[in-house]
């Protein structure tokens, strides 16, 4: 039978091998919807495991002003 996971269940996984395995992680956040998930994600591991985590933020396209808000808020 196979084990299917559900998306919240495959995240917490991966997150999990990836900060076992790395001293030092970098999170690329754009500002945007899929970014920001995976930030608060990556936030919500580091609470209950632990672990360390740099945030990287670059974007060259036009930003909307609650976007940058958003961001600095991050």
């Amino acid at each position: 039978m196979i084990h299917r996971l559900n998306v919240y269940d495959a995240v917490q996984e991966r997150l999990k091998l990836v900060f076992e395995n790395f001293d030092y992680v970098y999170v690329s956040f754009s500002g945007g919807k899929d970014s920001g998930v995976l930030l608060n994600a990556c936030v919500e591991h580091i609470r209950q495991y632990g672990g360390r985590m740099g945030v990287f933020h670059m974007d060259y396209e036009v930003q909307y002003s609650l976007t940058t808000e958003y961001v600095d808020e991050m």
